[in-house]
């Protein structure tokens, strides 16, 4: 058995004294006037001793376990008139229920803890609703969004977000202001583009941003103090995504770029993908093609990786070409060690999405592929016209020319 062990209690000090006037022991007196004791005092033939314990190794830190943390991005939310004036004659025009549209997908986007959506058009209240080319959608619709999908996260840099000028545009940000969701990409001003879009799930926080490559040719008023961030502006964007990777443990960026209906991803895309992954983008959602577009890592110099997905496609839409119907969730895992400090982008998915409508585009509706039947694909109003080929394997085929197997995750 091993040496039993026992805690040393103070002498009195003229006990001390006296033992060490007869030289039965001698002290140290340290630099901090702390009396240091032998590490043994003497044997019983030459004075009372007891053994001396060893000091305690401190406890190591305890950490909570490893935390994963779900989020769901999908891409444009385009509001053409057919989906507006279908919500309206639910109601028998007494209002708009959206709810028809996007049942199909409530149960792919409960599984998130947190969501994200690019809303392409603006809700400007007291102005007509309209579609193309400058769209209006009513606020009933963002109230869906919310209230119902529960949407964490509204992108609202785009092209058409200057569709009803700089005051419809102010209406639409007086709408997002009344309800939960992180409005990115658009603020009234510099103090409020100061402020980062946070949100907190199991100790993990995500930041998130936004901005634009086009505004469709039009432009705020001179004296206007809303801020647009665009693609263009790369000060503003690293300080943004810098200040963001300080304060939290994930960054999402919303970035409307590329070009329309292409499934090529541009140079300038690859280009500001890679300097904001370095800069601290952890998972970029790319929108504006309306098409799909590829997803892929990107390396940083330290050997860490972050996501892009080029372009998500469309959500929902009334287009008129099988490619337009065909978009697409990205679903990444991010699992943070808070030993280390440090996160991962432990699982990150592609989820087909495919618009669903009859002809002359009635009753919209939005499916994941994975629900979708080939007796709807047989149905559907674009084999009439652009698309007749139209079809599941025509779908699946589309998306497996597109996105990488490695994202196609059952």
């Amino acid at each position: 058995m091993g040496k039993k062990r026992y805690r040393i209690k103070a002498l009195p000090v003229t006990l001390l004294l006296a033992l060490v006037m007869l030289g039965c022991i001698s002290i140290v007196i340290s630099a901090t006037n702390r009396i240091v004791l032998p590490e043994t005092l003497p044997t019983e033939g030459d004075a009372v001793s007891q053994p001396v314990s060893e000091p305690e190794e401190p406890e190591e830190p305890a950490y909570p376990e490893p935390v994963s943390v779900r989020l769901i991005g999908v891409g444009d939310n385009l509001i053409h008139p057919a989906i507006y004036q279908q919500a309206a004659k639910r109601t028998n025009n007494e209002g708009f229920d959206f709810a028809y549209a996007y049942n199909n997908v409530r149960g792919l986007l409960a599984q998130a803890d947190i969501t994200s959506i690019n809303q392409e058009t603006v809700m400007a209240e007291g102005k007509p609703l309209s579609g193309y080319p400058q769209f209006n959608s009513p606020q009933e619709l963002g109230l869906y969004l919310t209230e119902t999908l529960g949407f964490d996260v509204v992108n609202m840099a785009n092209n058409h977000c200057l569709d009803m000028g700089a005051d419809g545009l102010t209406s639409t940000l007086d709408f997002w202001d009344t309800q939960t969701p992180a409005r990115t990409g658009v603020y009234r001003d510099e103090a409020d583009a100061e402020q980062l879009r946070l949100a907190e799930r199991d100790g993990v926080v995500f930041a998130f941003l936004g901005m634009t490559e086009s505004l469709n040719g039009l432009s705020l008023p001179a004296d206007s103090p809303l801020i647009i961030v665009s693609t263009r502006d790369e000060e503003r964007i690293e300080r943004m995504i810098r200040q963001a990777k300080a304060e939290a443990d994930v960054v999402v960026v919303n970035a409307h770029w590329g070009t329309e209906y292409t499934t090529d991803v541009g140079e300038a895309q690859t280009a500001l993908a890679e300097k904001m992954i370095n800069w601290g983008a952890d998972i970029i959602l790319g929108h504006h093609p309306h098409v799909i577009q590829p997803v892929k890592y990107i390396t940083r110099h330290d050997g860490t990786q972050g996501v892009v997905a080029y372009s998500l496609g469309n959500f929902i839409s009334a287009q008129d070409t099988g490619w337009r119907m065909l978009g697409g969730a990205l679903d990444v895992t991010v699992t943070k060690s808070f030993e280390t400090d440090t996160i991962e982008l432990s699982r990150v998915r592609f989820i087909p999405l495919v618009t669903h409508y009859e002809g002359n585009c009635t009753n919209v509706r939005v499916y994941p592929l994975a629900d979708y039947t080939e007796e709807m694909a047989q149905s559907h109003g674009v084999r009439s016209g652009k698309t007749p080929g139209f079809s599941v394997e025509w779908l699946n085929q589309s998306v497996s020319g597109v996105i990488d197997e490695q994202f196609l995750l059952p």
